[in-house]
């Protein structure tokens, strides 16, 4: 067994090698802060001739181990340490296509806008029932983003209603704090946003004062967008 595996032991021990050294390339470019892709690039299409090779010459010895009897344990040990090498190939492979994907969605994000978007002002809250659906329209842009705090998202909600109103002082009513902003929401949309006080404002209201024209269709409508 010790003459045919001289060989290609050799041979592997020498693309082990070679992989090794293109591997601390690609560790060493990718560490960097801003890596070159086109040298990235390069290296992985080095990395995957070294890597097949070594895998080619890991399949012959593989085999010649198999043909010798009671080959086991020596299979096994071999094939550990081969494996190391297929995951390190792996490992890099994904981490350079992971780094290309991140540019190329960099670029596309720099092409779509190219042009700074006005500011938008938050339309300020007073506690009047029937501008509330104009209001959470707006704010639930911040209510709904997982990246924003909560304890971020209660200054926002300061900052959006109207000092000293009714609305103020139902949210003033909670301390500022990451925990407390859920509950100064829920009260917000109990006082001020229930659908069944919507309604009463959006829909009954023309039809009991009579100062507006208000077809079925539109009725329906209105009532259609706050339920």
């Amino acid at each position: 067994m010790t003459m045919d595996l001289t060989l290609p032991k050799t041979q592997r021990k020498s693309f082990c090698t070679s992989f090794t050294v293109c591997a601390k390339k690609i560790e060493g470019e990718l560490i960097k802060e801003v890596p070159e892709l086109k040298q990235l690039s390069i290296l992985k299409s080095q990395i995957s001739d070294k890597f097949a090779r070594l895998d080619t010459c890991q399949t012959e010895i593989t085999n010649l181990i198999l043909k010798v009897e009671d080959a086991e344990q020596a299979y096994e040990e071999d094939f550990l340490s081969a494996e190391k090498y297929r995951d390190k190939y792996i490992e890099l492979c994904s981490q350079i296509e992971q780094m290309c994907w991140k540019d190329s969605s960099t670029k596309d994000l720099s092409k779509k806008r190219k042009f700074k978007l006005p500011k938008i002002e938050l339309k300020k809250f007073d506690g009047d029932s029937k501008d509330y659906l104009t209001f959470w329209s707006q704010f639930r842009k911040i209510h709904e983003d997982s990246s924003i705090p909560n304890e971020d998202k209660f200054q926002y909600l300061l900052q959006a209603v109207v000092p000293k109103s009714k609305a103020d002082r139902v949210v003033e009513s909670f301390p500022a704090t990451a925990d407390n902003y859920p509950k100064a929401i829920s009260q917000l949309q109990e006082r001020f946003g229930r659908d069944d006080l919507l309604v009463q404002i959006y829909v009954r209201r023309p039809v009991v004062h009579g100062d507006e024209k208000c077809d079925h269709r539109t009725l329906k409508n209105r009532s259609s967008s706050i339920i």
